[in-house]
């Protein structure tokens, strides 16, 4: 059971070495690239098909043939936001110590097709799609919101308490939340899904296929539908199905085996027989 929740939260600390900070003037990098105001962002060309989000502030994407960015907001916060840009990534962030208040910038994104989505920090991301073998990652408390997911396969990692929702379908759903984080997405159909949940996380989703979650701790899953389920738990997690109750398949959450099958009682002993009543004198 160790070995799924290390796998699943393997994409946060990909986040931590992503998110360095870089050069002495206090500016955040993403994939080694340094943030730039976005006056300064070459855009030229560029058809990203990730944003990354590091910090408070809230992106709205949406579906459109080329790249736009804009801002708007609190001047302030505005005036701290840093971006970079690469083939793969559009990183939105804000320069250290630039601006402490409380007032929030919202930055809309317009591109073609989004298929992965970071949030790091507090923040917000909603966006109108996913597609192709998307990814959502959400380290921290934030935000992330899919209006209409279509991937062949749907991965989502939140480690904290973050929450994510969305709807749609998808043909492979492997959902890993690792702390008190939810994933609703009562609206989002998978043909199959693996779940792993380490903490009170809880997470829904609809199914009729084949579903297999691994519990540890309190968490809750919860499936629409006809699926068949299968859970391995240690503590009081639970799985459940519309179907019915999930079939447990391990007891032992370090290997995963079976309990052992408990020894046959032994037979409890026959009756003695009566003794014949003694023969009449003649």
């Amino acid at each position: 059971m160790l070995h799924k929740i290390i796998k699943g939260i393997a994409p946060v600390f990909a986040i931590a070495a992503a998110f360095g900070t870089a050069a002495c003037d206090g500016n955040i990098s993403i994939n080694g690239e340094k943030g730039v105001p976005l006056a300064e962002l070459e855009t030229e060309g560029k058809s990203p098909t990730g944003i990354a989000l590091a910090g408070p502030d809230s992106v709205v994407v949406k579906d459109g043939g080329t790249l736009r960015i804009d801002v708007a907001g609190d001047p302030e916060a505005v005036a701290a936001l840093r971006f970079t840009l690469d083939d793969k990534t559009l990183g939105i962030m804000r320069k250290k110590g630039a601006y402490d208040g409380d007032e929030k910038a919202t930055v809309t994104v317009t591109l073609p097709g989004l298929e992965k989505l970071v949030v790091a920090g507090s923040g917000t991301v909603d966006a109108n799609s996913l597609a192709g073998e998307s990814e959502v990652t959400i380290a921290g408390s934030g935000t992330a919101k899919v209006a209409r997911v279509d991937s062949s396969k749907h991965e989502v990692t939140i480690a904290g308490s973050g929450s994510y929702r969305a709807a749609g379908k998808v043909d492979n759903l492997e959902l890993t939340v690792a702390g008190s984080g939810s994933a609703d997405m009562a609206e989002l159909y998978a043909e199959t899904a693996e779940v792993t949940i380490a903490g009170a996380g809880d997470a829904s989703f609809a199914s009729n296929g084949t579903v297999k979650a691994t519990v540890m701790g309190s968490g809750t899953v919860a499936v629409k539908g006809d699926a068949k389920c299968t859970i391995k738990s240690m503590g009081s997690g639970t799985l459940k199905c519309d179907r019915g109750e999930a079939q447990a398949t391990a007891g032992n959450a370090g290997s995963g085996d079976s309990p052992p099958t408990p020894p046959t009682p032994p037979s409890a002993p026959e009756a003695p027989a009566a003794p014949e009543a003694p023969s009449k004198p003649e």
